[in-house]
């Protein structure tokens, strides 16, 4: 069983652990939802089956590392998982909003009322959803692994442009929008990780990001359908708003978080948190 040793080949057994364990919650959320007699887009319907993804994605990541690693899952540390969850949450609040602020000062963003609250659940369960399978699987499976090869830079960037340009078959995609998602949530997922050694961060700031940018501000969330909280709307160039594909793919969220990924690289440069790739032996 050497050949489970290199990168590579753990990368694959990884991703099939990772679709099979998928696969199987989906199923059994179909199965709910028909004994239920409930509709696609039933919120009973589309809660349970959100609860079943997560949770079995969870565990095809642990079953994975137990078996094919040999090793317990450290970065998912359950001790540590509040207070670092509430941690990406507030990044994730928190620089969305300076994001919106800045493109309602420039006159790209308008609010002219409220809708009900009720409109925040569809958003909770997109967001909790995505934040937590798409951060096993970039963060956990295509940054991590390939990180033990490829050095922690190298791996930054594989994983990054992963991430953006999957965002391609999105709704109203562009070759910008999905540059623009590999070089602020691509890299500033990727450098969260980097520093804490944790998933719980990135998963957080994930599903802050997206409900913050969707739930509260009522924009498009990588091209989705608007309808949040804020009944808002949009004006100037796509350069300025990120046109259908929604504020993600504006110069203004560039910039924003290639600032801050430049900050969390010098402090990982700082701490020494990064690994050098395997044909390096000074580190």
């Amino acid at each position: 069983m050497k050949f489970l040793r290199f990168p590579a080949v753990r990368l694959v057994v990884a991703l099939v652990f990772y679709i099979a364990f998928i696969g199987v919650a989906s199923g059994l959320a179909d199965l709910i939802r028909g004994f239920l007699h409930a509709p696609e887009n039933d919120l009973l319907a589309s809660t349970i089956r959100m609860v079943l993804v997560c949770v079995f994605t969870w565990m095809g990541y642990a079953v994975y590392c137990r078996t094919i690693e040999g090793r317990k899952v450290s970065e998912l540390d359950a001790r540590k998982g509040v207070k670092q969850i509430a941690f990406g949450l507030s990044l994730g609040f928190g620089f969305i909003s300076i994001v919106m602020l800045a493109m309602w000062i420039t006159g790209g963003y308008m609010v002219s009322g409220f809708h009900e609250i009720s409109v925040l659940w569809p958003f909770v369960i997109l967001s909790v959803q995505a934040g937590i399978t798409e951060e096993i699987l970039f963060r956990g499976i295509f940054f991590r692994i390939p990180e033990k090869g490829l050095g922690t830079w190298w791996s930054i960037v594989l994983s990054a442009l992963i991430f953006g340009f999957l965002h391609i078959w999105n709704p109203n995609a562009t070759l910008f929008s999905s540059i623009s998602i590999a070089l602020t949530a691509g890299v500033i997922l990727g450098m969260l990780y980097v520093i804490t050694r944790q998933l719980w961060v990135p998963i957080g700031m994930h599903i802050g990001w997206n409900f913050t940018l969707g739930g509260i501000y009522g924009a498009s969330v990588s091209g989705g359908e608007p309808n949040g909280l804020l009944n808002s709307s949009f004006s100037g160039p796509e350069w300025l708003t990120g046109g259908a594909f929604g504020p993600e793919a504006s110069v203004i969220t560039v910039v924003v978080f290639v600032v801050f990924g430049f900050f969390l690289i010098r402090k990982s440069v700082r701490e020494k948190s990064w690994i050098s790739p395997m044909w390096r032996k000074d580190r």
